[in-house]
């Protein structure tokens, strides 16, 4: 099996995705990719910079193209993900709900879209990676090496939310978690443009009563076992 792999990792809010990749990523000594930071970022630097309404708003289609080609966005991906606008880190300020929601309101524009899939794909073009989101196995990298998808009830999904929340200082009820995560599994579940969906090939997990670390080590076993069969 080839080096420098690229290795996606799909999935709803709370299904461990991102505590997953980054210990995964250290392990393999790969470098970890949040794509959902990206999202949160564009979202952000939407709404500061005045252009949204609320969360639900959308703009034209020129507007948008005029608004990603003035952007001033930078990402660094290591063992955090961190976003700047402006050379201004608002990598923690990007994590509130308010902002996840809207991400997922403008993930179905498709500028949005195509403007961050190609920076996607720009970053991890030469492996090493490994990328977590919601498209990253069905549309950023369809002929991944080694494509996950991790899942977990709606109950456990939304506690594990709702306690990231609290350990960021963020106030959150825990049914309103619950409810945000809902509609925005919908909403992304029913786009047009790149839908959640289990990427072709990828292999499932239900996370539900795991550890991050029994996830991730059944992800290595799994790798692991691709390269041993790869060099008999």
């Amino acid at each position: 099996m080839k080096k420098h792999l690229i290795i996606t990792i799909d999935g709803p809010s709370g299904a461990g995705k991102s505590t997953v990749a980054k210990m995964l990523a250290k392990s393999l000594n790969y470098l970890y990719i949040d794509t959902g930071a990206m999202y949160r970022g564009v979202a952000y630097a939407y709404k500061t910079e005045g252009i949204t309404q609320g969360t639900g708003a959308t703009t034209s289609l020129n507007d948008m193209e005029t608004f990603l080609k003035n952007l001033s966005i930078r990402f660094e991906f290591g063992e955090e993900a961190k976003v700047f606008i402006n050379d201004v880190d608002v990598s923690y300020a990007i994590r509130t709900p308010e902002i996840s929601m809207l991400a997922s309101s403008l993930s179905q524009d498709r500028s949005v879209r195509t403007f961050l899939t190609e920076k996607q794909r720009e970053i991890g073009a030469s492996g090493h990676i490994v990328m977590e989101g919601r498209d990253t196995g069905s549309v950023v990298f369809p002929e991944a090496d080694v494509k996950f998808y991790l899942d977990a009830s709606e109950e456990e999904r939304a506690k594990r939310r709702y306690i990231e929340l609290s350990e960021k200082g963020i106030n959150a009820d825990i049914s309103s978690v619950k409810d945000d995560m809902s509609k925005r599994d919908r909403d992304d579940s029913r786009r047009d443009i790149a839908p959640l969906r289990i990427p072709h090939g990828a292999v499932v997990i239900d996370t539900t009563g795991i550890d991050a670390k029994g996830v991730t080590d059944k992800l290595l076993k799994y790798i692991e076992g691709l390269e041993h069969n790869a060099g008999a």
